[in-house]
């Protein structure tokens, strides 16, 4: 119940007090004016006329102060703004790793089962994408994360590509995967540019040798032989 006046007596003492003190600064200089004579007038216009350079002085600190305030306000928000984008960004980075380790996830089921492998469409036409493509596949976008994520820099990212492409497999995985790839990621700043390296690092390699006859009529028994176990379970 106190509290429902409380509030309207202070606004109305308030409002009083500003009323009083616009009246007082408007009568006090009339009537100092109506009882002051000529003499006293102009002795006060000449005291006024001394001290006018600390107004002046005052008035340039103030308007300096103001100036720095507003330098340190905008000083601050550009501040702001930067540690903005940067939260932005990184969320935008920890939401890009987020998906690449689910993409991580699929790709390693299809690798442990060979039911989920056929899942997967072709690499190429034709061309039905194995268990050790997928497996480069992961290697190479395990170095695009890492230069994403600034773990590595662009030298060391060219350095790893180029070693990479001294393995036949991922080599042969490249020439098979590039132009689906491409296709699927072609107008992302982040793709473009990283297909541009593996491609750059593709043609500076040297082609393996293909593999003797032997290792492959042995890899294809082994392929054969996993399928049907397989099938089996």
């Amino acid at each position: 119940m106190r509290q429902r006046w409380v509030r309207p007596v202070f606004t109305a003492s308030m409002v009083l007090l500003g009323v009083g003190a616009v009246t007082a600064s408007l009568a006090v200089p009339v009537l100092l004016l109506w009882r002051t004579d000529d003499r006293t007038l102009d002795r006060w216009s000449q005291i006024g006329q001394a001290v006018s350079p600390v107004g002046v002085f005052f008035s340039g600190v103030a308007f300096l102060g103001i100036a720095l305030t507003l330098f340190l306000q905008r000083r601050d928000l550009r501040n702001q703004q930067v540690q903005l984008d940067i939260a932005i960004e990184d969320q935008r980075r920890s939401s890009e790793i987020s998906l690449r380790q689910i993409h991580t996830d699929l790709v390693k089921m299809a690798i442990d089962d060979e039911e989920l492998l056929r899942v997967w469409p072709e690499i190429s036409p034709g061309t039905s994408e194995t268990r050790r493509d997928h497996y480069c596949n992961l290697v190479l976008n395990l170095q695009k994360v890492a230069y994403e994520t600034r773990t590595i820099e662009l030298d060391e990212l060219r350095g790893a590509l180029r070693h990479l492409m001294t393995s036949r497999d991922i080599h042969s995985f490249w020439a098979k995967a590039r132009e689906a790839r491409a296709a699927v990621t072609a107008g992302d700043e982040a793709e473009d540019f990283f297909t541009a390296e593996v491609d750059a690092a593709f043609a500076g390699a040297r082609p393996p040798r293909p593999q003797a006859l032997a290792a492959v009529l042995t890899d294809a028994v082994g392929r054969w032989r996993r399928e049907r176990r397989s099938r089996r379970g």
